[in-house]
């Protein structure tokens, strides 16, 4: 991210009710989404975590477009931002705009290949889209590496996914 150092700390509470006949977006019934920013030293980095900030506010209070130009104008700044890419994602999730949330979500793991939300999310996106081998092979890999950080909720909510998709 050419020279900015920002961590980021995602956390992503998700209500798993699902049934056989329900689309992936059911699987979201309460979102809360928390970004972290570190400190900033210059002007442009100060104007990416505003954006972070509001635009996952935006996203927890269902403003989806606002937060998809919060999380366009940090990518302005910072293109190659891959939780912009994961942020922006969601939105259009949440939007249903599905082919747009899959490629935001295909390019933060092309930048960064270790997100497990961006997995997470592609998952939902891919069963959504009618993709249910790629739905499980992404909840799989965000599995796997939701329990190398050592989150073991969303590795199971990862798990619950999956055998819910395969009971479909």
């Amino acid at each position: 991210m050419k020279g900015l150092k920002l961590a980021a700390a995602i956390l992503v509470f998700i209500t798993l009710t699902f049934t056989p006949k329900t689309e992936a977006k059911s699987l979201f019934n309460t979102r809360q989404v928390i970004a972290q920013v570190t400190d900033s030293q210059t002007e442009k980095q100060n104007d990416t975590e505003i954006y972070f900030k509001r635009g996952f506010k935006r996203i927890e209070s269902k403003d989806y477009r606002g937060a998809i130009e919060d999380f366009n104008e940090i990518l302005k700044i910072e293109p190659n931002n891959s939780y912009a890419y994961l942020g922006r994602g969601l939105g259009n999730f949440c939007l249903d705009e599905y082919q747009a949330a899959k490629t935001d979500f295909d390019k933060a793991i092309e930048i960064t290949h270790d997100i497990p939300y961006a997995y997470y999310f592609r998952g939902l996106t891919n069963f959504a889209l009618k993709d249910k081998q790629g739905a499980i092979a992404d909840l799989q890999k965000s599995f796997t590496l939701f329990k190398q950080e050592g989150n073991q909720e969303f590795a199971q909510k990862a798990t619950d996914a999956i055998e819910k998709i395969q009971q479909s």
